[in-house]
C-alpha cells in the first residue's frame, strides 16, 4: 500500500479521509483548461483549485521531447502564488500527437455529426486513435512514465499543491474510447475490453505517481471496476458527470444509489473517497440554465452538494460573474464535509421531484403508461397537468425521455422526470415523510431559491413539515436558520417535538425571501425532531432549513 502518512493517520481516526493538500483544493474549481490570467482568487474569492488539462501533441511534440516545464511547472508556480490547487489530467484525443499516426497508429473516424453545443462536425473533427494498437499503447505508458518522473521531481511545496492526476484513456476523458461509433467497425472496442485497458493504464499512473491519488471516470464502471478499485486503491478518486451537470437527469436515482453502496464499502475498508465533476459550456446555450443561470447554477449546486461532490469545476466565464456566486459558496461550504460529527452544517433544500418511473406514486390507471416504458411522453404530461396548479411544467417533453446527455440539451424546463431523485437535496438533515404536511412549488420567482420550495396547504389539512438531524451531528449550540418566502400575512412557528416552546413568526408580504434564525441548545434538541408548524392565516412557502453548530444564546432572530 502507498500514502504511508494517510496509513499512519488511518491508526488514528476512525473515519478515513484523503491527504491534506486533497482536503485543502475541495470546493469550486474552474474548468476547463486553466492558464494563468484566466481566473484568479481576486476574480472569484470562491475558487480552490484549477485544472490543468494536458494536450499530449503539446507535451511531447516529437517522440521523447517533452515540454513539462512549459504546460505544467510554469502554470502550478503560478497558482501555488494566488494559493491555488491544481488537478492534472492529459488528453490523449483531441490533440493526439500526428507522429504517433506517422507511427502506424490507426487513424479512426467516428460517425458524430454535432458536438454537445450542437456545433456541426467535420471529419477530423471526429478523429481518434486506436487505443488498443501496441505503439500506441507502448507511447502512451511511455508519457506516463515520464510524467510522474517529473511530477516527483518537483518542490515539494509544488508537489503539495497537486490534489489529483486524472486518468484519461479516452476522448476527453469519458469513460468510453470513443466519441460516435467507428465508420470502419473493425475499431470497435467492446466495454469489457475497453474496461480491462482502463484497469490496465489506472495501474500505470498508479506507479508513476505513487503519493497522488488517480482519479478515474465512474459513469463507465461495472461492478468489477468498483471492486477493483476497493481492492487496489488507497484513495478511490471518481469523476461523476451526470452529478454535476445540472439537476434533473434521468437515472440519477439509481447512479447515487450505487455511489452510496460503494461508500459504505469503502467506509468498511477505512478507504477515503473523493469525487469532482463539471458543468460545461452547455449552461450557456440551452434554456433550462440560460433562462436564469444564477438560478440554475444553485440549484446544481445543491444537487451536486447532495449527491457528496467533493470538486465542482465551473466554466470561468460564469465564475467571473458575481450573480453566481452564493451557487459558489454554498457548494463550498459542504465540499469534503462527508462525517457529521465533525461537519460544521447540516442541510436540507425543499423541493418535489415528479419521479415518472415511479408507479407506486403515479400509478398507471390514472396517469397512463407502463413500468419500464421510459419514452411514454403522455404519461409526463399527464404528471405535468395534475401539479400545474402548483407551477409545475414540461417545456420540452421530448428531452426528458432520453439519457443524461439528452436531458441537459432541454430547451426550457421539465419538471418530470425518469429516475431522478423525488426528494428534497441535503445533507445530515432529513425530513420526516415529506408530503405529508406539505405540498411541492414550482417555479415561485425569479430568485436564486425559486425554482422549487414546499409549502403549508392548511386547507387540505398540510400543516407541519418534520425533520431529523443526524444523531451524529455535534455541538453546544445548533443555530436554525429558515429561509422563507415572506409573503402574505401567515403566521407559523419553529419548534420541536418534545417542547412546549415554539418561536412564532409572522410574515409581513414584503415579497422577499428571509432568513429566520433561532438558536437551541444541543440538549434541548436531543433527538427530537424540529417541526415547522401552521399557525394561522395565509400559507408559507419554505426554501431551505440549514443547522449550523456554533455558540450562543437560545433565541429567535433575523427575519
Amino acid at each position: 500500500m502507498r500514502f504511508e502518512n494517510l496509513l499512519v493517520a488511518m491508526a488514528i481516526l476512525t473515519t478515513p479521509f484523503v491527504p491534506a493538500n486533497a482536503v485543502d483544493g475541495l470546493g469550486i474549481s474552474s474548468w476547463s483548461g486553466w492558464r494563468p490570467g484566466q481566473i484568479s482568487r481576486s476574480d472569484c474569492p470562491e475558487l480552490r483549485s484549477v485544472p490543468l488539462i494536458l494536450n499530449w501533441g503539446k507535451l511531447e511534440p516529437q517522440p521523447n521531447e517533452y515540454e513539462f516545464d512549459r504546460y505544467i511547472g510554469n502554470p502550478l508556480r503560478e497558482a501555488a502564488e494566488d494559493d491555488l490547487y491544481v488537478t492534472l489530467m492529459v488528453w490523449v484525443r483531441p490533440g493526439t500527437p500526428e507522429w504517433l499516426f506517422e507511427m502506424g497508429v490507426p487513424r479512426v473516424y467516428t460517425d458524430r455529426e454535432v458536438d454537445p453545443l450542437g456545433q456541426k462536425m467535420s471529419k477530423e473533427d471526429n478523429l481518434h486513435p486506436y487505443y488498443l494498437h501496441s505503439g500506441y499503447k507502448r507511447r502512451f505508458f511511455q508519457l506516463i512514465d515520464a510524467f510522474g518522473q517529473y511530477v516527483s521531481e518537483l518542490p515539494k511545496e509544488l508537489r503539495d499543491r497537486i490534489v489529483f492526476v486524472q486518468s484519461a484513456e479516452g476522448s476527453t476523458g469519458d469513460g468510453q474510447p470513443y466519441k460516435g461509433d467507428p465508420l470502419e467497425k473493425r475499431y470497435a472496442i467492446s466495454k469489457n475490453v475497453w474496461n480491462e485497458y482502463r484497469k490496465e493504464t489506472w495501474i500505470r499512473y498508479q506507479a508513476a505517481f505513487p503519493t497522488i491519488p488517480i482519479l478515474v471516470n465512474s459513469d463507465a464502471n461495472t461492478s468489477g471496476e468498483m471492486d477493483w478499485m476497493l481492492d487496489h486503491m488507497d484513495v478511490i478518486a471518481l469523476k461523476h458527470g451526470m452529478f454535476s451537470h445540472g439537476y434533473h437527469v434521468s437515472d440519477n436515482k439509481q447512479r447515487l444509489e450505487r455511489f452510496t453502496a460503494l461508500e459504505a464499502a469503502a467506509k468498511k475498508r477505512g478507504v477515503p473517497i473523493l469525487t469532482r465533476g463539471e458543468m460545461d459550456g452547455e449552461m450557456f446555450v440551452y434554456e433550462w440554465s440560460t433562462r436564469n443561470i444564477p438560478q440554475a447554477l444553485y440549484w446544481s449546486g445543491l444537487f451536486a452538494t447532495h449527491c457528496r461532490l467533493d470538486i465542482w469545476n465551473i466554466p470561468s466565464k460564469a465564475l467571473h460573474n458575481r450573480a453566481n456566486a452564493p451557487a459558489f459558496d454554498f457548494f463550498n461550504n459542504y465540499a469534503g464535509q462527508h462525517d457529521p460529527s465533525t461537519s460544521l452544517r447540516a442541510f436540507c433544500a425543499l423541493r418535489d421531484g415528479l419521479d415518472a418511473s415511479d408507479f407506486q406514486r403515479f400509478s398507471a390507471t390514472e396517469f397512463g403508461g407502463k413500468p419500464g416504458k421510459k419514452r411514454d411522453v403522455q404519461r409526463y404530461l399527464n404528471i405535468a397537468e395534475s401539479f400545474a396548479p402548483y407551477g409545475a411544467q414540461m417545456d420540452d417533453p421530448n428531452k426528458a425521455l432520453g439519457g443524461g446527455m439528452i436531458n441537459r440539451k432541454r430547451n426550457g424546463y421539465n419538471d418530470i422526470g425518469w429516475g431522478i431523485l423525488a426528494g428534497n437535496y441535503c445533507r445530515f438533515l432529513v425530513q420526516v415523510e415529506p408530503g405529508s404536511g406539505d405540498v411541492g412549488r414550482w417555479h415561485i420567482d425569479d430568485s436564486i431559491y425559486g425554482r422549487f420550495a414546499r409549502a403549508f396547504e392548511h386547507t387540505s389539512g398540510k400543516t407541519q413539515m418534520r425533520f431529523e438531524l443526524d444523531k451524529n451531528f455535534q455541538g453546544e449550540t445548533f443555530k436554525i436558520n429558515v429561509t422563507y418566502l415572506d409573503q402574505g400575512r401567515g403566521v407559523w412557528s419553529l419548534t420541536t417535538s418534545d417542547s412546549s416552546k415554539k418561536e412564532l413568526v409572522h410574515n409581513k408580504d414584503s415579497g422577499q425571501w428571509k432568513t429566520v434564525a433561532v438558536d437551541i441548545p444541543r440538549k434541548q434538541f436531543g433527538d427530537t425532531q424540529l417541526l415547522l408548524n401552521y399557525e394561522s392565516g395565509e400559507d408559507t412557502v419554505f426554501h431551505m432549513i440549514e443547522i449550523e453548530r456554533g455558540d450562543g444564546e437560545a433565541g429567535i432572530h433575523g427575519g
